[in-house]
């Protein structure tokens, strides 16, 4: 699985494809994953893989416009706890420095930049694997998640300038002007959000009832809205903190809104720590990553919020009794009963 995505991305798709008269499992059975994918958004699918799957569903459900529409119910939320940390960014810019430092935890192969001349910047998206699968509708959907998170980032009061689309005009452009917030230009070389540069600094102004629902989405089991447990709560907070160098008791205990104090009684209440959890959460990402190439292990330990790879490898060895490479060999060589 070289390039993979979180199954967040795919919240709301069970919803909208019912309402189009089709059977979600279905479909997810004909794109080759496992009806679990709707009811976690933790799980990590093939990026190729969520692309037919949204091809599909436009075909099937007689919708062209599907990706868009698909990407006009969701925002921040797809991003789990990350979601809640950038809204505690000090600007726009600054939150999107942030998500470009994870981007590669939460969608390995989707290409982003941000192009800033003049009196404006643009986000341009392309994704690694576009040669091998048409990603017309994942294109759609991705605009459309950038534009409702960054309107949700300053209460929607700056939309996009304008947006461009690789994919040729549909015969109905009106859900993607209503999504994208501004008028669309088709045919183009490049899919892009254009916005004033000035947008960068502004500051962070997040509504109360996305802060709640932010905190809803990723605080309770997906499928049946009940709270996970705190346990949980940490890992996943942990797991979007790594990569931003910023994961520590203090901050952590912002994202689950308690005293780091508190968090920490609590843990240890439960037989664990803030220290074990943070090893627990390292140990399955490392492992993860290393058995989906090609992130490269200098990459790897930053993002795991390593100083360097020799502190990477000396805390990967402790753990496993073996180094980040060797493991990586065994997993390539299928030899699972020596990991």
């Amino acid at each position: 699985m070289n390039y993979f995505v979180r199954s967040g991305s795919l919240s709301g798709f069970a919803g909208l494809v019912r309402e189009l008269g089709q059977e979600p499992e279905r479909l997810m059975r004909e794109a080759g994953l496992s009806q679990a994918v709707l009811h976690s958004p933790d799980l990590y699918i093939p990026y190729v893989a969520m692309a037919e799957l949204l091809q599909l569903a436009a075909w099937r459900c007689k919708a062209p416009d599907f990706g868009v529409r698909l990407g006009n119910r969701q925002g921040l939320e797809v991003l789990g706890p990350l979601g809640s940390c950038l809204c505690l960014q000090a600007t726009v810019g600054d939150a999107m420095q942030l998500l470009r430092k994870n981007m590669d935890f939460h969608a390995r192969g989707m290409l982003w930049e941000i192009d800033r001349r003049g009196s404006r910047f643009a986000i341009q998206l392309d994704f690694a694997f576009a040669t091998e699968v048409d990603c017309e509708q994942l294109s759609a959907l991705t605009l459309a998640v950038f534009t409702q998170g960054i309107a949700q980032l300053h209460n929607a009061t700056q939309p996009p300038l304008d947006a461009a689309l690789q994919m040729p005009r549909p015969a109905n452009t009106e859900a993607y002007e209503q999504a994208l917030l501004c008028s669309v230009r088709y045919g183009q070389s490049a899919n892009l959000l254009s916005y004033p540069a000035t947008l960068l600094e502004q500051p962070i102004a997040v509504e109360q009832r996305w802060r709640n629902h932010l905190t809803l989405q990723w605080r309770t089991a997906w499928s049946r809205r009940v709270p996970i447990s705190l346990a949980q709560q940490v890992e996943s907070a942990i797991d979007a903190l790594l990569p931003t160098g910023e994961c520590n008791l203090a901050m952590v205990a912002k994202l689950v809104e308690m005293h780091p104090r508190s968090l920490q009684q609590r843990l240890q209440a439960q037989g664990s720590s803030f220290a074990q959890t943070l090893k627990s959460a390292r140990l399955r990402l490392a492992k993860h990553h290393l058995a989906s190439p090609p992130i490269d292990l200098t990459t790897l330990a930053l993002n795991l919020g390593f100083a360097d790879l020799t502190a990477f490898s000396r805390a990967f060895k402790q753990w496993t009794g073996m180094s980040p490479r060797t493991w990586r060999q065994l997993a390539k060589a299928g030899e699972p009963e020596r990991l």
